[in-house]
């Protein structure tokens, strides 16, 4: 459950993006990246069943024989138990009603009294707006250092209108004026291969309203491994939350971010893959691939520089979610 499915050849991923010639070539590479069609959920594995007897239910089973596993060896609505992840149905269904919420632009939910640390951060006031950087017209930009460095479900997208992708020289991205007290962020270690040269700059738009920030989805270091049932539980919500009949026509990116400690193009790569990991779970339990895209940012909006401290580091290894504009 918590461990990713083997390393995708990205290589592999990359050419078959370069023969894109149409919608249908970017749907196709898509779903071979996140996943097929949306797996069904039989009735022992609804969310939320406690019904999690047996030996072939522990985290991480790799018993290929359990009848409700996909033939990609996944789970189909595979959910940890409440003991697991130390939450009732009462705090998954909470949890579920405030992201619809805040996916539609509404004010979250007050923090239930007795909330234990991790959820009550997704109950908090949304601060996103004060820790993330957007640009005229609500659009967010990612640098890449070359055009072959650009992830190929990125390439996909642009296929799907979905991004604007232009030579970094070219582009006329105007930082939107930052809101009272925004905090400075921390990018004087930027390279300069991500701003001159060769380097592309890709945007989208989004609705600033409807951002979903947590850093509570943790993963194993260095790994596209979830860290633990909670974090995974998480994924599930959002899961449910996008499957609300309030939002089944809206497209939704799911950004990685990462704190500035290590090389930044590696940074840049993991958070590429562990968002596509998270869209990957999302599509594992419902959710259509073609309502998704996966966006690694790297340490591009750390808040804090690598030498801070571990508390202040950690809140950069965050996820937020958006719903687009298209």
């Amino acid at each position: 459950m918590l461990e990713d499915e083997p390393k995708r050849d990205r290589q592999a991923d990359a050419a078959q993006a370069r023969k894109i010639e149409n919608p249908e070539d970017a749907k196709r590479l898509l779903m071979n990246i996140l996943g097929g069609s949306p797996a069904r959920v039989d009735s022992n594995d609804r969310p939320g069943s406690n019904d999690r007897s047996g030996p072939n239910n522990r985290p991480g089973s790799n018993d290929r024989s359990d009848p409700r596993r996909r033939s990609d060896g996944f789970r189909s609505g595979y959910r940890p138990s409440f003991e697991e992840v130390g939450r009732t149905q009462q705090d998954r269904d909470r949890t579920v009603s405030s992201i619809v919420e805040r996916f539609q632009g509404r004010p979250p939910q007050a923090a239930p009294s007795g909330s234990v640390y991790r959820e009550q951060r997704i109950f908090e006031a949304n601060d996103t707006r004060r820790r993330t950087q957007f640009y005229e017209g609500n659009r967010r930009v990612i640098r890449y250092s070359s055009m072959q460095q650009i992830p190929p479900i990125i390439i996909a997208s642009q296929q799907l209108n979905r991004v604007q992708l232009l030579p970094h020289a070219q582009n006329t991205y105007t930082v939107r004026p930052p809101a009272p007290q925004q905090e400075q962020y921390y990018q004087n270690d930027i390279p300069a291969s991500y701003t001159t040269g060769d380097a592309y700059a890709v945007s989208y738009s989004v609705d600033p309203d409807s951002a979903i920030s947590t850093d509570a989805i943790l993963f194993r270091q260095g790994s596209t491994d979830f860290a633990d049932a909670y974090s995974y539980d998480l994924v599930i919500d959002m899961a449910n939350a996008m499957q609300s009949p309030a939002l089944s026509n809206d497209t939704f990116v799911i950004e990685g971010h990462a704190s500035a400690e290590g090389d930044y193009g590696q940074n840049l790569q993991l958070s590429q893959e562990r968002a596509e990991r998270i869209s990957r779970e999302l599509v594992h339990h419902g959710v259509s691939a073609e309502r998704l895209m996966p966006v690694g940012y790297g340490e591009a909006e750390a808040a804090y520089p690598a030498d801070a401290n571990e508390g202040d580091r950690r809140l950069d290894r965050r996820v937020v979610v958006f719903r687009m504009r298209e």
